[in-house]
């Protein structure tokens, strides 16, 4: 793993998104394919924000949100976000090994092919220890971006989410097993099932 796979913990995330992120981009020589998608972040609570991120060849542009919708926007507690890079010990690890913070904008061509393939929004939950609770909020394409709420809620615990993570557990069978639970728009969760269970199978 490169020093540009993870941020520096504690890294506010001002800085990690208008100036880690470009660097590590500009650092690593990633190259987003064409149909790259636009992502905008908005994190909610203490040290949140909201930024549009695009890759334009060798730059990774980072800008204030604008009127212009995106692709994929992601929406998440800034706590939650913060314990993808620097841990929470009442959470599994949420970074899998051998992903890289650079993922979470879709550059590998393959992902971005299956994006083009899914519109709608997901919130995702996973329950930790000690009722901790981790959500993101995700909405794809043009139906999700302007969804007024979720379609669909995919739940888990923190086990099954790491089951998945090392393969020892695959998606269909967290599913038909129990450990995984769906309401609402059951396609429209097992799209994103596959695009997980697909980039898991990359690593």
């Amino acid at each position: 793993m490169s020093n540009w796979d993870r941020p520096p913990a504690g890294i506010p995330t001002a800085d990690f998104f208008e100036a880690w992120l470009p660097d590590a981009y500009a650092a690593t020589g990633r190259r987003a394919p064409a149909n790259a998608p636009l992502v905008r972040a908005t994190l909610s609570g203490a040290g949140g924000g909201a930024w549009d991120i695009e890759c334009d060849d060798d730059r990774l542009i980072v800008t204030p949100t604008s009127a212009n919708p995106p692709d994929v926007w992601l929406r998440q507690p800034a706590k939650d976000f913060r314990a993808a890079f620097d841990g929470d010990p009442q959470l599994p690890a949420l970074m899998p090994p051998g992903w890289s913070a650079l993922d979470l904008l879709f550059l590998d061509p393959r992902d971005a092919d299956m994006l083009t393939q899914i519109s709608g929004r997901v919130l995702v939950e996973i329950t930790g220890r000690s009722a901790r609770r981790w959500s993101l909020d995700m909405a794809v394409g043009k139906a999700g971006v302007t969804a007024g709420r979720p379609r669909t809620t995919i739940r888990l615990d923190g086990s099954t989410f790491e089951g998945l993570q090392t393969g020892s557990l695959p998606p269909m069978q967290a599913l038909l097993g129990g450990r995984l639970t769906i309401e609402g728009d059951r396609p429209l969760a097992m799209q994103l099932l596959l695009l997980l269970g697909s980039r898991l199978a990359r690593r």
